[in-house]
């Protein structure tokens, strides 16, 4: 070897081990940042939400009502969103069910505003995933998910593999019942099937997005929210349990009708498609939590430790995926 090719070797060497300092300098910093700020905590005053709802106070309608369109505005539903993470289906829901609503919804903004403590632990060789814990390391089940219907749709930013805050979705199929927790089907893990999942694992989880087909989706094929809720949930008994896990099933199910494997947000996606709905928000080759989340499809129910602007901001970022901060 001459001296010119022991040159360019070396140069070539160099080259490659400042390449793999600065992808490993980079990949350092995004596991940092996820492990840094997991859970979004509104950087806005909080205010209180007594004079929104003196309307429903003295209407006197409590519980007589489907919703309380005539006593609330728009804005007055913007309002409570931004201030607690509940929308509009969740705020009638509280007020029709509950007489101390007003405790109840501001119960619900403290949790909002404040969060819940959090322990990040990991659950795969790269995989990590946020729980919430007490100081002592016991899970703690926060607040109830308002009004799980079937169909409905959750989202949760909380795993996060290498950096990349993936997070993981499932379908409700089941909703609370007297004496029975809500269910729902999920691609939980690799090399495991498809299956029924309880609810409980959601209540601990300090991020969440608690998604609904909107009025106007369902109503655009010919359905109202419940009906196609119901029609979900069949579909999904019948041809969605059992299926393998795969990390890109949109190549393993390219050419065929019946789904082969899947991943969580997949299954969301394969799910709905059957009924005529594209979820995947970006329309790319791989559907992510955060593409099902950012759907305009859908309607939030309810949603913490996640940005309440995060489809406005998705949208204003094309390409990059929300983290909640």
């Amino acid at each position: 070897m001459n001296c010119q090719s022991k040159k360019k070797g070396k140069a070539a060497l160099k080259r490659a081990t400042v390449s793999a300092i600065v992808a490993f300098s980079i990949l350092w910093i995004a596991i940092d940042e996820a492990e840094l700020n997991p859970v979004y905590k509104p950087d806005y005053q909080r205010i209180s939400l007594a004079y929104v709802l003196e309307d429903v106070k003295e209407a006197g309608q409590f519980g007589q009502k489907e919703n309380q369109e005539e006593e609330l505005s728009e804005q007055d539903y913007e309002t409570i969103f931004r201030q607690t993470g509940l929308g509009k289906a969740a705020v009638d829901y509280i007020i029709k069910h509950n007489k101390d609503y007003e405790s109840v919804i501001k119960k619900y903004q403290k949790i909002f505003f404040d969060g819940y403590p959090y322990t990040c632990a990991k659950i795969g060789l790269l995989t990590y995933n946020e729980r919430m814990r007490d100081e002592n390391g016991n899970k703690i089940l926060g607040n109830k998910i308002i009004d799980l219907q079937p169909g409905d749709v959750l989202v949760s930013l909380s795993t996060h593999t290498m950096g990349y805050r993936h997070g993981h979705c499932g379908l409700v199929v089941r909703k609370p019942e007297k004496g029975k927790d809500a269910v729902t089907i999920e691609a939980v893990y690799l090399g495991e099937p498809t299956e029924y999942q309880s609810i409980k694992k959601w209540y601990s989880c300090p991020t969440l997005v608690h998604l609904r087909i909107s009025e106007e989706a369902a109503r655009s094929k010919g359905y109202t929210q419940e009906e196609l809720g119901k029609l979900l949930v069949e579909y999904a008994k019948e041809n969605c349990l059992g299926i393998d896990y795969g990390l890109v099933p949109e190549l393993s199910n390219m050419n065929s009708d019946t789904i082969r494997k899947t991943h969580c947000s997949h299954l969301i996606w394969y799910i709905f498609k059957h009924f005529g709905y594209d979820v995947d928000s970006n329309g790319g080759l791989i559907v992510t939590p955060a593409d099902i989340a950012a759907s305009d499809l859908f309607e939030i129910v309810q949603i913490y430790g996640i940005d309440p602007d995060f489809r406005r901001k998705t949208d204003e970022n094309i390409g990059r995926s929300f983290e909640g901060n």
